[in-house]
């Protein structure tokens, strides 16, 4: 009896302890993917790929609130002129000089992700 008792604890553990195996999981998980600088050879190379592909995401940022800035400026001139405020020729040299503007920060930014 005190066998069978035996048996049947040592059983019983086996099977809960199954039931909290923690073995390797062997997903398929795709590769990480490499900056687009390349990157590949080596952990100091691909940190540096990183690190460029955020600051030229920085400097897009950078470009994109310039973008909202001229043209919430634009809209309140065109809401000065259509009070009486401001004249058309005013509406009209802002927004050419908003463009110039934006033209040469989008133009910087091309050329700082090139020189990074």
């Amino acid at each position: 009896m005190k066998l069978m008792t035996f048996f049947r604890n040592k059983f019983s553990v086996l099977a809960g302890s199954t039931l909290f195996y923690i073995g390797n999981a062997l997903a398929d998980l795709p590769p990480i993917e490499q900056p687009s600088s390349g990157g590949g050879s080596g952990t100091y190379a691909t940190i540096k790929g990183y690190l460029r592909d955020g600051l030229t995401l920085g400097g897009l940022i950078i470009a994109a609130v310039a973008f909202i800035v001229v043209a919430n400026a634009a809209i309140s001139c065109f809401h000065h002129v259509r009070q009486g405020k401001a004249t058309w020729t005013e509406f009209g040299t802002f927004v050419i000089i908003g463009v110039i503007l934006l033209v040469v920060v989008i133009w910087l930014v091309t050329k700082s992700s090139d020189i990074i």
